[in-house]
């Protein structure tokens, strides 16, 4: 692995399998970290009416991000354990409201497991939504 090979530096998991969001919350599983000393979280969107380039009414779609050691008992991330965000409240670390810029952040937090919960908020049409992680710093590598 060379300083230049990132391919080797870093694996990806979903956590919310792209599908249509639109009324209802979409949650994610848990992403294992085992092996990895951070990661990064994307929420990708596809063409969704009310986030173009002038949000209508405000809508948005928030990105909170839980933790756990065991994958089964969940609790919200904290501004000690992101990086990249102004401040996390109830566990969102960012709100998106234009579906053409993708959201990432930083998780640096000390748990295994890792996962994505999509939150919309004056969505009626909707449109295609997920979450990726790109799990980086192995302590082996390759990844």
């Amino acid at each position: 692995m060379t300083m230049r090979d990132l391919v080797n530096a870093i694996a990806f998991a979903t956590s919310v399998t792209p599908q249509t969001i639109a009324g209802g919350n979409l949650t994610g599983s848990g992403v294992d970290l085992a092996g990895f000393a951070s990661a990064t979280v994307v929420l990708v969107l596809g063409d969704i009416d009310e986030l173009g380039a002038s949000p209508v009414g405000g809508a948005r779609i928030d990105l909170r991000l839980q933790h756990s050691d065991d994958n089964a008992s969940w609790s919200d991330v904290t501004d000690a354990d992101v990086v990249g965000v102004a401040g996390v409240t109830g566990g969102i670390v960012a709100s998106a409201t234009n579906d053409a810029a993708p959201l990432d952040v930083g998780y640096i937090g000390e748990k295994r497991y890792l996962r994505a919960l999509l939150q919309p908020s004056g969505l009626s049409n909707g449109g295609p939504a997920g979450a990726i992680v790109a799990k980086g710093h192995p302590r082996h590598a390759p990844a």
